[in-house]
Parts: structure tokens; C-alpha cells; sequence
């Protein structure tokens, strides 16, 4: 019974993980514009073939109700009224084609669009009154005319002449006047269906535009201004970096600012506080040096000096690394530099550590090379490398320090145990922060790896004759 309830579990986990990332690629899918671009294509393209398609269906109907309004002049029963009162009055068979059609005056109804036809008694066809004048032309090729008779304006009636009696079909092709200016129109009212097309281009074009700004007024300083975020598409996205990247950068540069006050505080502060001991020690060496100190306090003063100097050079030593760190930076002189003069400094360290109780095991190169730097700085680095070690250092485990050459680099590896966790001092790494910082000034290379019971520091300098 477990198994099966884990298994039902673990099955309507992976389906709402499913549905969830489904979800997700759904709402990324949708809100990208070119999706949503190619949806209003096909949508507006539906809509604009649908209404051209309804409206040139609707074109005869609509022509119709021109005709009833009086917007188009015809009226086919007219017409055969006028013919019947002149034919009743002649015979037929006396006339000739033309002469019947001038007694009938059949010209005066032909506009070029009107078709009169004539049939006998057996409605076999006789001959053409008016034909129809416009056939063949532009518009009956282009708009679909080609011998199209319209119902619901056509018009049979019988002529009733002397000796005979003539069927008569009236015609209409009035059409043909509207085909050019009705298809052009129901084009034109169908293409608006591809205006939110438009509108929608021109929304986000008008929106990369004013992204485009405010990039600009970023650009010039002002990071206060904030930039406009709209919609989920990619446009939408970029802004939103932008602002997220301004807000960053808005970030840092005060950080930076509260930085450098706090530094320029720092350094005040520190220079204030230096004089306290040199002066308190300027007092002591004054009564050594005029033999005034009283008997037995000999050792006493010199015990309170050594600690004023080691408090001075605590002090100095705290504010060369904040203005190293987050000062200006200005190009060291570098000169060369021997491998055994740096060691000489290491080994002055490393007697140091043995006589507070560490253990210390060497790997040293034999290999005398030289390379460019600054020996100044590899003094301060060492001393605050070898300072951390005697700080936060395990007693109880080796110190492994190590110098060695690799890949036309020498490198010095400072590698040691950490003090159990309640023994621990706070550190802020402002001393590791200065030495990387002395490092890069020289050109070198610095790595740090920090386990949760080791700490290692390697710094690497370029080797003469080996860029």
C-alpha cells in the first residue's frame, strides 16, 4: 500500500510538473511578438478575405437598390410601354430591320448598357434592337462581366403590332457602371480589417522609440530615470533588463560613493588615531633616552614602547590597505626582482610563525630566476599573508608554504588549517582584498580556495624571457 501511494504521489507530482512547465512554454510562447504578430497576420487575414469575399458577393443586390433609389437611372417597363404605343400603329411585315428600329426609336434608350431583343410568335430569335456596347472592354475582362445578365431588372413584354405579335426582352447591364468603384471599395473596406495589424507595429515601434530614449538619457548620467516596461515580448524583456541594469548600476555607483566616504573617514579617523601612541611613545623613549626612568621600570617602559610601536604599525598598516583597495589606481614602479631576495623575506615569516608554535613545511624551488615587481609589495603581502595565518591558522597542523615554477610563472603557495570553529576570529578580508590588489598592480596572478577546514593562497608572477 506505501508503494502504491508513492506511486500515485510521484505520478501527480510529474503531471503537475508538466502542466506547470507547459504552462510556462505557453506563456514565453504567447508573449513573444513575433507569435503574436503572425496570430493578428492570420486573424486580420481571415477577416479581410471574409468581408471582400461577402461583399462582392453582395455586389448585384447592392446595385439593385441604387436602381430603386433613383441613384441609377432604368426602368425596362418604360421602355416596352413608348414601344407598344408606336408599334400598335404599323404592320410589321411593311418594315425593314432599320426602319422598324428607327419607327421605334430604339436609339434613344441605347446608354451602352441596355440590350433589347427581338422573338417571334414562336419565340425563335429575330434580331438585336440594341446590343450590348460596352462587351469586351477593360472592365468586362477585369471585374467578371462577360455576357452577364443580372436578374431583377430584366424585362420580357409582348408588342402587339398590326399583323403580328413580337416578344421583347429588355436588358440590363448597368452594373458594369459600379464594377471598378464598387470593387476598389469593398478592397479598400476589406483592408481594414488589417488595422489592428497596423496599429500594432506602430504601438511597438513607437515603444522601441521611446525605449530608444531613455536609453539615451541613461547614457547622459541620469540613472534616476526610470525606463518604461510594457508587455511580456522581447522588446518588453529588453526594457526590463535595461532597468533592472540601471537600477544595478544606480546601485553600485552609490555603494561606490558611500565607499569612498567611508574610506576617506577610515583614513582620518586612523591618522587621528596615530598619534595617541606616538605620542605616548615619543614619552616613553624621552625619559630612556634622558635616564629618567625610575629603577626597576627600565623593561616595564621598553615592554609599553614595543606595544605602542606594534599598535602603530597595526594602525598604518590597516589604512595603506583601505587606500590601496579603494583608492585610485596608479601605476607601481616595477624593478627586478631575484627569487633568493624573496625568500629571504619568507624565511624572516616563517621563524616568526615556529616561535608562536606552528609547524611549517617548505617546498622550495631550486631554480634562480628573477622576475619584475615590487618589493615593497611583496614585503606587505607576505606580512599580511603570514599576519591571516597567524590569526585564523591551526597551531596543531602543519603550515605549508611552497614555491615552485610552473609554466614560465613562479609561484608562491600559502597553504594552512583553520582554527576550530569557537576559536575563530571575525575577519572582513580587507588584508586578503590588498594583497590580490598588490598582486594585480604587478602584473601577477592570485588565487584563493577556502574549504570549510583549510584556506590556500597562490600568487603567480611572469618569469623574465617568458611572455
Amino acid at each position: 500500500m506505501n508503494k502504491q501511494a508513492e506511486a500515485k504521489q510521484r505520478y501527480r507530482r510529474e503531471r503537475r510538473d508538466r502542466r506547470r512547465k507547459w504552462q510556462e512554454q505557453w506563456r514565453e510562447l504567447t508573449g513573444k511578438m513575433t507569435f503574436r504578430l503572425i496570430l493578428l497576420l492570420i486573424g486580420c487575414g481571415f477577416l479581410t478575405f471574409g468581408s471582400f469575399w461577402f461583399l462582392m458577393q453582395h455586389q448585384t443586390q447592392f446595385y439593385i437598390n441604387l436602381v430603386k433609389k433613383g441613384y441609377i437611372k432604368f426602368d425596362a417597363g418604360k421602355i416596352t410601354e413608348e414601344m407598344q404605343k408606336k408599334a400598335e400603329n404599323i404592320r410589321f411585315a411593311d418594315y425593314s430591320k432599320k426602319e422598324l428600329l428607327n419607327y421605334l426609336e430604339i436609339e434613344k434608350y441605347d446608354d451602352g448598357y441596355t440590350v433589347i431583343l427581338f422573338y417571334d410568335e414562336e419565340g425563335l430569335f429575330q434580331f438585336y434592337g440594341l446590343e450590348y456596347s460596352m462587351s469586351d472592354t477593360f472592365l468586362e475582362g477585369t471585374f467578371w462581366y462577360n455576357n452577364m445578365y443580372y436578374s431583377g431588372l430584366n424585362w420580357m413584354a409582348q408588342l402587339e403590332f398590326q399583323d403580328t405579335t413580337e416578344t421583347v426582352m429588355v436588358y440590363s447591364m448597368h452594373e458594369a457602371i459600379i464594377a471598378a468603384p464598387y470593387f476598389f471599395g469593398s478592397l479598400f473596406l476589406s483592408m481594414l480589417m488589417l488595422l489592428p495589424v497596423i496599429i500594432y507595429v506602430w504601438r511597438r515601434m513607437r515603444y522601441v522609440g521611446k525605449v530608444k530614449e531613455e536609453i539615451l538619457i541613461m547614457a547622459d548620467g541620469d540613472l534616476e530615470h526610470p525606463v518604461t516596461v510594457k508587455e511580456r515580448d522581447e522588446i518588453g524583456v529588453l526594457a526590463r533588463n535595461l532597468d533592472e541594469m540601471r537600477l544595478a548600476l544606480e546601485e553600485n555607483i552609490r555603494q561606490e560613493q558611500e565607499g569612498k566616504k567611508a574610506n576617506h573617514d577610515l583614513i582620518r579617523s586612523v591618522s587621528h588615531d596615530l598619534r595617541t601612541p606616538m605620542t605616548t611613545l615619543y614619552g616613553y623613549l624621552e625619559i630612556l633616552d634622558q635616564k629618567k626612568c625610575p629603577a626597576g621600570k627600565q623593561e616595564e617602559y621598553i615592554r609599553r614602547c614595543i606595544e605602542k610601536v606594534e599598535e602603530i604599525r597595526a594602525l598604518s598598516d590597516k589604512m595603506f590597505e583601505y587606500a590601496l583597495i579603494y583608492g585610485q589606481k596608479e601605476q607601481e614602479e616595477l624593478t627586478e626582482l631575484f627569487l633568493w631576495e624573496l625568500l629571504e623575506e619568507m624565511e624572516s615569516s616563517r621563524e616568526f610563525l615556529q616561535l608562536n608554535g606552528f609547524q611549517i613545511e617548505e617546498f622550495l624551488a631550486p631554480e634562480e630566476v628573477k622576475f619584475r615587481g615590487n618589493r615593497i609589495f611583496f614585503q606587505r603581502a607576505f606580512n599580511n599573508l603570514f599576519s591571516n595565518i597567524l590569526k585564523y591558522g591551526d597551531k596543531e597542523k602543519p603550515v605549508r608554504l611552497s614555491v615552485r615554477i610552473e609554466k614560465g610563472y613562479v609561484e608562491f603557495g600559502f597553504f594552512n588549517w583553520k582554527k576550530m570553529q569557537g576559536e575563530q576570529v571575525e575577519s572582513n578580508r580587507i588584508g586578503l582584498k590588498s594583497v590580490q590588489k598588490m598582486v594585480e598592480l604587478q602584473g601577477g596572478r592570485f588565487f584563493a580556495a577556502e574549504e570549510e577546514d583549510t584556506f590556500a593562497v597562490t600568487i603567480g608572477f611572469l618569469i623574465d624571457g617568458s611572455g
